[in-house]
């Protein structure tokens, strides 16, 4: 290639040097300004999965101590608020 060559970009139709193309992932040929750098198509953290490691469930689990599950534990029935007449 000659010294004083051109080219066109693909994604803005700038005209750039020959020798400062990027070529991206997704085929295209642009500018430096242009490039994804080195988060493209492919390799960009958001398209990738992440990774869950199979975690084994233990079987008939139970807490260490019993836990009330409704209401204060401290609550008697003659703590009612008396209805009116």
């Amino acid at each position: 290639m000659g010294q004083r060559a051109w080219f066109i970009c693909d994604k803005s139709g700038f005209r750039y040097r020959y020798s400062e193309r990027v070529k991206e992932s997704t085929g295209y040929v642009v500018g430096p300004p242009e490039a994804d750098g080195m988060y493209n198509l492919k390799d960009h953290p958001q398209n990738k999965s992440p990774k869950i490691t199979a975690i084994q469930p233990l079987r008939d689990a139970r807490p260490d101590v019993v836990l009330a599950t409704t209401g204060d534990a401290s609550w008697t029935p003659d703590m009612t608020v008396p209805r009116g007449p």
